[in-house]
């Protein structure tokens, strides 16, 4: 018997065969690896990640018969930028280390990183506009594909702030507030889908729906991220938005949780970086069983817009892609 999780785990290892054999040799091709990039390869080079982002985007073109080299800039664009932005959110959060090893700002220094990070981000704009113009793409089609990019850039370092700027008042803090977040901060998931479909398809109607999928799958894939900051990852990078101040969905939920008396108590454990007391408080509230129900809430939304709307195989793989996000290589438990 064939199991979710079995095609679950098939799915992953195509996107780790794809990033390998296919978009990592790409961006080896156009970006030298010199002194200029080593902070961003050193991190390419170690991540432990799901390759989704670039390798997706060239399963579904392969579905539609469409050639994946006009994919392919793309492709590395997303695996860039998205490492672009684990380097930096490492030294906004002052994480030392990330999924056990070094993170780039403490192997290679603070201003060679960060300056690395705009140097990748920069070329790699320059590589996809350059291959844009050689695929036979419209150049209508070129202009909107490079705005998407430049505003996602825009959205994913507003996230940032967003998130430096929620340390002022945790309280004061809305739903909206946390969803502008969650969507600028995953723009590097988004992009590449709502992109290729615009590539390689002029259906404006599936461009619209695989817009909000992947809006809906942004939300669920960074909420399941946020339990793995208190279960998976806590012996190495966990805790980390916690131990800054930053707001998080699952610290939304708590706070709205708490009455007057508990509040006071939060922020002086807070203070005084009294972290234990703050996972049990999690307990209590039943904060990740809350966050479970709301990443269920985002992938059935986001199985629902896709039922019957593209051809069998795609939808399968859209399918069992949203269904991953609720997917846990470890108990969901603190």
């Amino acid at each position: 018997m064939i199991t979710f999780k079995m095609r679950y785990q098939e799915l992953e290892s195509e996107y780790d065969k794809i990033f390998k054999e296919r978009v990592l040799p790409f961006i080896n091709k156009n970006i030298k690896r010199d002194f200029f990039s080593a902070p961003v390869y050193y991190l390419l080079d170690n991540l432990n990640t799901n390759r989704f982002r670039g390798s997706l985007p060239i399963m579904v073109a392969r579905e539609y018969n469409k050639n994946e080299e006009m994919i392919l800039p793309l492709s590395a664009f997303c695996e860039l930028t998205f490492t672009t932005a684990m380097a930096q959110d490492d030294y906004y959060d002052d994480d030392k280390y990330r999924e056990g090893f070094k993170a780039s700002h403490e192997v290679f220094g603070i201003k060679e990183t960060l300056l690395s990070c705009d140097y990748i981000n920069h070329k790699i704009i320059s590589v996809l506009n350059y291959f844009l113009g050689r695929n036979n793409i419209s150049e209508s089609k070129c202009n909107r594909v490079m705005n998407i990019v430049n505003n996602g850039i825009n959205l994913w370092y507003s996230s940032v702030i967003l998130e430096i700027n929620s340390k002022k008042d945790l309280f004061s803090i809305d739903e909206e507030y946390i969803r502008t977040i969650y969507l600028n901060k995953t723009i590097h998931g988004r992009i590449p889908l709502e992109c290729a479909f615009l590539m390689i398809q002029d259906d404006e109607d599936l461009i619209k729906i695989i817009k909000t999928y992947s809006e809906y799958l942004a939300i669920a894939g960074q909420l399941k991220n946020d339990i793995y900051d208190f279960t998976k990852n806590k012996d190495y990078r966990g805790l980390s938005d916690l131990r800054q101040g930053h707001i998080t969905w699952p610290l939304y939920l708590l706070v709205k949780s708490l009455n007057d008396k508990e509040k006071e108590n939060f922020l002086k454990n807070l203070n005084n970086k009294k972290y234990e007391k703050l996972i049990i408080l999690f307990k209590e509230k039943k904060i990740i069983e809350k966050t479970l129900e709301l990443i269920d809430f985002h992938v059935l939304k986001s199985k629902e817009l896709i039922k019957g709307k593209f051809p069998k195989e795609i939808e399968k793989i859209l399918e069992i892609w949203a269904e991953g996000n609720r997917n846990f290589s470890k108990e969901p438990k603190i």
